[in-house]
């Protein structure tokens, strides 16, 4: 017993000294940064554009945000992803989180880090992202600011123009099934297929009447007003054939890493490519023994202008047991204060952020695994009506972060969709719902989430999938970021 003991601890330290020794590596294309230069085996070297440290004028940028557990299931030939990043509005950023991309056993624990799941992911979404039928494009916001949303900085950081133009009664982002709004009275669940989501069908008019596909931002209004002007990509541009036949690629992949399960990945349209640089990535273990990478975050730093962004993928302890929860909670604490980003050379007296809240943007996805606080019986029945409203009163996450425990001064969305965790694989039933299913049942939750913090940011859709691939639904976001503008150096 001892020596296994021993031989554990051995393998434990060589795995989480293996982990430290690469926390700062990962791949990107090809791109000139300053002297350095990260090479893969894509892409042409881009030279990024000097800027000044000041400047001025405010514009707005779509970051699609997207996380899905896959429950350790590798991507099969001819898997199609169109589905799944097709929306009716190509962003300018994709941010893709991942948990368990690989099986969470003793081998990829333990062992060598399996990347070959994770390079066949980049693969299909390098493809889909830059097949000819998915082109980005976009256009400015409206010049009228009585047209506009409400401030950026709202408290609950969506205007009430959104809640009433676009729909949240969906749980499939791409092909929505149109659910009954939460009503603790409703005494049916509907559940009818109706037709394909088109962000487009649920903007106001006046803005719809007032775009312009010719330029690459949207606009704020020039007096310091905060007002949300958006930046939309609502059906293709026109190409000329000329240009269908280039090689050049519509988005390129600034970083992508991975720990253990855990893989996060970011894509940019080429053309703003030049705007994003002080790339660091850094990763915290919260697994085995506190510190190996089953369980915890990778986090990347970006900056875009003049502007600082970082995403957190994580994937936080899983179980309904007493005390799971509190380790969870332990685990975002842990999160908040062990990533650090190394500093970045000064250019022109800038400081790059060290820490998460130290960025103007912060985007947090993944696996959060926080449970109902119900009995598996009485959740059954709720999500059976679609009783969301009454679900949601004991979800742990929203709990804990009312009364000030976590994520205090963060923002959620509302949530309209059912539960996204655990469901019997190619299957619309939870797990232990019949007799027959031989998986392991578990009381539904919402265990995979989508928040954020700082100002400058509104989410404008909130929405689970229906791919049936994994034991969890994937969850999506939209999201529309105010970016500084820096002057160029002549």
């Amino acid at each position: 017993m001892k020596f296994s003991i021993a031989k554990k601890s051995k393998l434990v330290a060589r795995k989480w000294l293996n982990l430290k020794s690469k926390a700062d590596e990962f791949y990107a294309d090809d791109i000139f940064e300053g002297p350095l230069l990260r090479k893969t085996e894509y892409g042409t070297p881009v030279r990024l554009e000097p800027y000044a440290s000041q400047g001025t004028g405010l514009k707005s940028i779509s970051i699609f945000v997207e996380t899905w557990n896959l429950g350790g299931m590798t991507p099969y030939n001819g898997l199609n992803l169109d589905d799944w990043l097709h929306t009716s509005c190509p962003a300018d950023i994709y941010v893709l989180g991942f948990q368990e991309i690989v099986p969470l056993n003793a081998g990829n624990i333990l062992g060598v880090e399996d990347n070959g799941p994770a390079a066949k992911w980049l693969a299909l979404i390098r493809q889909t992202l830059n097949s000819s039928s998915f082109s980005p494009f976009s256009w400015d916001g409206p010049k009228d600011s009585s047209v506009l949303p409400n401030s950026f900085d709202s408290d609950c950081g969506c205007s009430q123009t959104h809640q009433n133009s676009v729909s949240y009664e969906s749980n499939s982002f791409q092909t929505l099934y149109f659910h009954s709004r939460p009503n603790s009275e409703s005494k049916t669940s509907s559940l009818e297929p109706k037709q394909k989501f088109n962000l487009i069908d649920h903007l106001p008019l006046e803005m719809v009447n007032t775009m312009n596909c010719n330029t690459p931002f949207g606009s704020f209004s020039s007096e310091g007003e905060r007002d949300f002007s958006m930046r939309y990509s609502l059906s293709e541009r026109s190409y000329s054939s000329e240009e269908n036949s280039s090689e050049e690629s519509n988005y390129s992949l600034v970083a992508s890493k991975q720990m253990v399960g855990m893989f996060l990945c970011v894509w940019v349209r080429s053309d703003l490519r030049q705007h994003v640089r002080d790339l660091r990535v850094s990763c915290v273990g919260r697994g085995l023994m506190g510190y190996l990478g089953n369980k915890g975050s990778i986090s990347i730093s970006m900056s875009f202008q003049g502007t600082s962004f970082c995403f957190v993928c994580c994937h936080l302890t899983s179980g309904e047991k007493g005390g799971d929860m509190i380790r969870r909670n332990s685990d975002v604490m842990e999160i908040l204060k062990r990533t650090h980003f190394p500093q970045m050379d000064k250019i022109l007296g800038k400081k790059t952020s060290e820490r998460i809240l130290e960025h103007d943007r912060v985007i947090w996805l993944g696996d959060l695994n926080y449970r109902l606080a119900l009995q598996h019986a009485d959740t059954k029945i709720l999500v059976k009506k679609n009783y969301w409203e009454a679900l949601l009163e004991k979800d742990q996450l929203l709990t804990e972060k009312k009364t000030g425990n976590i994520f205090e001064g963060w923002n959620e969305g509302n949530i309209y969709f059912p539960p996204t965790y655990k469901y019997c694989k190619n299957s619309d039933q939870y797990a232990g719902e019949n007799s027959v299913s031989r998986t392991k049942g578990r009381t539904p939750a919402w265990c995979d989430r989508i928040l954020w913090y700082g100002k400058g940011l509104r989410q404008l859709c909130y929405v689970c999938g229906e791919s049936k691939i994994s034991d969890h639904r994937p969850v999506y976001s939209i999201f529309m970021a105010e970016i500084k503008m820096l002057d160029k150096i002549n």
